[in-house]
């Protein structure tokens, strides 16, 4: 990731076992301080070929490594990038670069998880309510923001 960027992560807000909600704090999926995004995907089969179909409508499909990761957007810039195995879900990550007008991805992005029941989580795990002017101030509050100003 570039210093120019804050990354997110998107998970399901119900669950087998949970449901999440605006101003919750995820701490307790850390391990060994990484974030263990795929437990909440865990047991829900969310398939790549129903995001996939909302998501080419709206965003443009970039090249990918893997038969594995599926990226949306620009990978140099303002992108989603969904890992899958067999077809099923297992991360969503958002990435969004402070140079570019990422207004329009924003709102199509939080439109998105409004759809699929998705939330929003930023980089201190906090889960963001869907709403463009409070994940634009978490973005320009953030401290990977910060660090770019100073850069």
């Amino acid at each position: 990731m570039s210093i120019r960027q804050n990354s997110y992560f998107i998970v399901p807000k119900q669950g087998d076992k949970y449901t999440l909600f605006s101003d919750l704090n995820l701490k307790s999926f850390l391990e060994d301080n990484f974030f263990e995004d795929d437990l909440l995907w865990d047991g829900l089969d969310v398939k790549i070929e129903n995001l996939d179909k909302s998501l080419s409508q709206k965003f443009t499909k970039a090249d990918s490594w893997s038969n594995e990761l599926n990226i949306y957007g620009n990978l140099e810039t303002n992108c989603l990038k969904i890992i899958h195995e067999n077809s099923t879900v297992v991360s969503i990550t958002v990435r969004i670069d402070f140079t570019r007008d990422y207004s329009f991805f924003l709102q199509d992005i939080i439109s998105f998880c409004a759809t699929n029941d998705f939330v929003i989580v930023d980089s201190e795990l906090n889960v963001l309510p869907l709403d463009y002017d409070a994940i634009h101030n978490n973005l320009i509050n953030s401290k990977a923001y910060k660090n770019f100003l100073n850069w």
